[in-house]
C-alpha cells in the first residue's frame, strides 16, 4: 500500500484503483449468492464508488425489461467494477437458477397472489430484484446451514428506508415509490453488499439479484 498522500494508485481491499487524495473510504461486506453456498469477502473502497454502483444499478432498475436483462446488467455493473470475475456468465448463472425452481408450482402462486393482491405492498415469484436499504436494519442468513435440501442460500428480513424504492422484474414485476419497508426474501441468486453492524445484520444493504419470493410493506410514516 502507498499512501494516498503520495497521490500514488494502489489496491483497496480489491482490485479498483485510486488516485485522488485521502479518499474517504467505507468497508462493506460483498456476497456472492450464486454458488452452493454464499461467499463473503471484506471490500474498502471510495465511498463515491459505492454511489455510483447504486445510482448505476438503480438505472438498470427503471430501463431494463426482462429479468434476464436486469440480471444481466447487474451482473455487468460488479464485473465494471471488478467485484465479479470477467468470467461470470449469464446463461450459466441463469441455468443454475432455473435448475432450482418448479415453474409450475411458481405459476400457480403466482396466480393465487394476483387474485388476492395486499394494497400498499409488492409481493414478488421468481424475480429480478433491485433495491437498496440505506437506513435501517437487515439480518441476513445462509439458508443452506440448515436446510440444504433447498437449493437456495439467503433467507433476509429487512426494515428501514428504501430511497428509490423496490424494483421486481421477470414472473412478477413491480415497483414501489420510496419510503420505509418492511421486507423479507426467501431464496436469493445473485449479489448484495451491506456495512455489517453484529453478526448477520447490517445497517445498509443493496440487493441485485433473483429471488424466489420477496414481500415488501409499506410502513406508515411516524
Amino acid at each position: 500500500m502507498i499512501t494516498p498522500a503520495l497521490g500514488s494508485m494502489y489496491p483497496a481491499g480489491h482490485s479498483v484503483n485510486i488516485t485522488s487524495k485521502n479518499p474517504e473510504l467505507i468497508t462493506v461486506d460483498f456476497i456472492d449468492c450464486t454458488g452452493a453456498i454464499p461467499v463473503k469477502k471484506e471490500i474498502t473502497m471510495p465511498k463515491t464508488e459505492w454511489i455510483s454502483m447504486n445510482n448505476e444499478l438503480h438505472a438498470i432498475a427503471i430501463s431494463s425489461t426482462s429479468m434476464k436483462e436486469t440480471f444481466s446488467a447487474q451482473v455487468g455493473v460488479f464485473q465494471n467494477h471488478q467485484l465479479v470475475s470477467k468470467d461470470a456468465n449469464i446463461d450459466t448463472l441463469l441455468s443454475k437458477f432455473n435448475q432450482r425452481t418448479n415453474m409450475g408450482k411458481i405459476r400457480s402462486l403466482q396466480n393465487k397472489i394476483h387474485s388476492s393482491p395486499i394494497t400498499n405492498s409488492l409481493f414478488g415469484v421468481l424475480s429480478a430484484i433491485t433495491c437498496t436499504i440505506d437506513n435501517g436494519t437487515n439480518a441476513v442468513f445462509g439458508l443452506n446451514t440448515f436446510i440444504n435440501t433447498i437449493g437456495f442460500d439467503i433467507v433476509s428480513i429487512h426494515k428501514g428506508h428504501a430511497a428509490e424504492g423496490i424494483q421486481l422484474n421477470g414472473l412478477t414485476s413491480g415497483s414501489t415509490p420510496p419510503g420505509e419497508y418492511l421486507g423479507f426474501m426467501f431464496g436469493f441468486f445473485g449479489y448484495w453488499y451491506g456495512t455489517k453492524t453484529s453478526t448477520f445484520v447490517y445497517s445498509d444493504v443493496t440487493i441485485a439479484g433473483l429471488t424466489f419470493i420477496t414481500l415488501w410493506l409499506q410502513l406508515q410514516s411516524s
